[in-house]
């Protein structure tokens, strides 16, 4: 009969120790910090558009001179009336011209000449776009004595083109006389330009 009280006693024992361990383990569970939520795979991202395109290609800027800066970073739509329009706001206002004349448009291929009157102290730029068809050429020359002829600037896209002409300055008279806009255009596609001018 004894030994069946220390049987008893055993289990008791035991039994209690069980209870103890689970309790201890729910406490343990109950302290512990909570797990994150299990993570559901996120779709991959889409590039927005911005980051799809390209950035613009172009010429190199001097970020000192005003007359290259004011093109940073545009990047031409490919709608020759817009990029006009828009260059002609960035770099207008900026350099302290404003439109001269009405915007001219045109289909390439072809070659014109505009002449413009000048006077003493006068300046003028052109700002020219293109869809991506056009190959242009832009130049100005004048008899009379002026400072700031220089080569076109060049903006590309993968939807169209600009040229501001001259790139790093304006073209301003020392004198009164006639100057000469020749535009050339080969290949094919729809193309606008605008003179800006400064007094």
């Amino acid at each position: 009969m004894r030994w069946l009280g220390c049987i008893t006693w055993l289990l008791l024992c035991a039994c209690s120790r069980e209870e103890r361990a689970a309790v201890d383990a729910g406490e343990d569970a109950r302290l512990a910090p909570s797990a994150p939520p299990p993570q559901t795979p996120s779709p991959p991202s889409t590039p927005s558009l911005a980051s799809a395109l390209p950035p613009p290609i172009g010429d190199p800027v001097d970020a000192q001179n005003p007359w290259e800066r004011c093109r940073t970073g545009y990047a031409p739509l490919g709608d020759p009336k817009r990029d006009v329009l828009q260059l002609g706001l960035m770099c207008g206002p900026s350099t302290g011209m404003r439109v001269f004349d009405e915007r001219v448009e045109g289909v390439a291929p072809g070659e014109q000449t505009k002449q413009l009157e000048g006077k003493t102290g006068e300046c003028f730029r052109v700002v020219f776009a293109a869809e991506r068809g056009v190959d242009a050429k832009l130049s100005w020359s004048s008899a009379a004595a002026h400072i700031g002829e220089g080569s076109a600037a060049r903006l590309m896209s993968r939807r169209g083109q600009a040229l501001i002409a001259p790139g790093a300055s304006a073209l301003c008279l020392s004198a009164p006389g006639v100057l000469a806009l020749r535009l050339e255009t080969r290949g094919g596609g729809r193309y606008a330009y605008q003179i800006l001018k400064r007094r």
